[in-house]
């Protein structure tokens, strides 16, 4: 991937061709699962699943999740990426490749897990500032 969003975005726009368009520009889509994708962050991170999952707090849904048995919501990729200590750009990512909505600083929810994420707060303490604003818990 080499191209900016926008620059694809305008090609995408611009083209009289799509089949074309997409033909040239394969190399510019996701193509990495879930899976794999969480699997080079862990190895290059060092981690185990045994260590993602207790620190997601969803224990065996993580092996699942890990092993390509289960697709995950939104939330469980969330509790993941701060099991991981993910960066804020890792995370939109995994987000991307799930085909789920980015993290939105305008969602009151979403500004407390971007804050967590870059403060690489634990699920557990992510949690506590959830409920105290009345929010939904990873």
């Amino acid at each position: 991937m080499d191209k900016i969003t926008q620059e694809l975005l305008n090609q995408i726009l611009n083209s009289s061709d799509i089949i074309s368009c997409v033909g040239n520009n394969e190399q510019e889509f996701l193509s990495e699962t879930v899976r794999s994708y969480l699997t080079r962050i862990a190895k290059e991170k060092q981690m185990i699943v045994a260590d993602i999952a207790q620190n997601s707090t969803h224990g065996d849904y993580v092996y699942k999740v890990f092993q390509g048995m289960r697709n995950a919501s939104r939330d469980i990729l969330l509790a993941i990426a701060l099991g991981m200590s993910m960066t804020d750009e890792q995370v939109g990512r995994l987000l991307r490749i799930a085909g789920f909505a980015q993290l939105d600083p305008r969602n009151r929810r979403d500004s407390v897990i971007i804050y967590a994420v870059v403060r690489k707060m634990s699920v557990d303490d992510t949690n506590d500032i959830l409920y105290e604003l009345k929010e939904a818990l990873l």
